[in-house]
């Protein structure tokens, strides 16, 4: 029996998988012109939103098609102001002006793997199918689009507003136009100030989101090893279907193959976002191919 590292594998096959970073997702947007915006500003509009139209597409993708219309929607709106750390690049297909305003329509490529890190950072995989309860507080004089935006942000982020519980957020207004955050957990307060209030907004609710996790739901470290191929050709082909399946797992990486005569197996370390679907995956994939796998937790960590 042989068992080799990753390393030695890829040498030994002469095989090198790479996964596609950025993705191609081609988009249509209208931006109806206002007064005294010239055109260069609504060009710059129509292209804020079309990548904010290819990263919200992204972003349900990468979910498994787990946010429902309203968040969708809340999840464009940020990503308005907030895209271009993710966008890989973009071509201009067309672009036409109307009687009151300007059709584009753009190929757009999105760095998957910038945004899955992005999404992970902000909670989306935890609260993707089960909402996270939290006490949010406002102003009593909070005008009336700040509110809307707001609530806007607890919807895009999967908040649901509960009384007296932990995480507790509160908005204040500080000097010079600017907001004040404030997330209370049970011994610990992260405050942050700025004039975007959806930077103070994700500051905060970033650092909930990874904190130290021993107590918590979140991401599973875990070992799938597969046997029954008869050549390592199929462990590698398997290893970039299994990094397309984003949404079920992450940071998956292979890390042991044994080859036997009688067959080759193959080990992966990574971290399960949705077991359930995983499940699904492997029992769909594997057995047709007579292929059996087995899961179990990852002891160092």
């Amino acid at each position: 029996m042989r068992r080799l590292s990753l390393i030695a594998v890829l040498a030994a096959v002469c095989v090198v998988v790479i996964p596609a970073l950025s993705l191609a997702d081609k988009v249509e947007v209208y931006t109806v012109k206002e007064e005294d915006v010239s055109p260069m500003e609504l060009r710059n509009q129509a292209l804020a939103e079309g990548f904010a139209r290819a990263v919200a597409d992204e972003t349900q993708t990468l979910l498994g098609g787990a946010l429902d219309a309203n968040r969708l929607e809340a999840v464009r709106l940020y990503f308005v102001d907030h895209s271009k750390t993710y966008i890989q690049g973009y071509n201009i297909l067309s672009s036409e002006d109307v009687e009151d305003g300007l059709m584009m329509t753009l190929d757009v490529r999105v760095n998957r793997r910038t945004l899955r890190d992005g999404l992970t950072r902000l909670g989306f995989f935890e609260t993707a199918r089960t909402p996270q309860p939290a006490a949010v507080a406002w102003p009593e004089e909070i005008a009336e689009e700040d509110l809307v935006k707001l609530q806007a942000l607890m919807v895009m982020s999967g908040l649901k507003q509960s009384a007296g519980v932990y995480p507790a957020f509160t908005l204040e207004y500080g000097p010079e136009e600017t907001y004040k955050g404030a997330l209370l957990l049970e011994g610990t307060e992260w405050t942050s100030a700025g004039k975007d209030m959806s930077v103070v907004w994700t500051n905060l609710w970033t650092r909930f989101f990874t904190r130290p996790q021993n107590d918590v739901a979140g991401p599973k470290r875990q070992l799938l090893t597969i046997s029954g191929w008869f050549t390592p050709d199929g462990v590698l082909e398997f290893d970039r279907v299994l990094k397309g399946w984003d949404y079920a797992v992450q940071d998956s990486r292979l890390v042991e193959m044994d080859i036997q005569p009688t067959g080759v197996g193959a080990t992966w370390d990574m971290n399960i976002l949705d077991s359930k679907r995983l499940a699904t995956l492997l029992n769909s994939f594997l057995p047709q191919r007579g292929l059996s796998f087995q899961l179990n937790r990852d002891s160092g960590q």
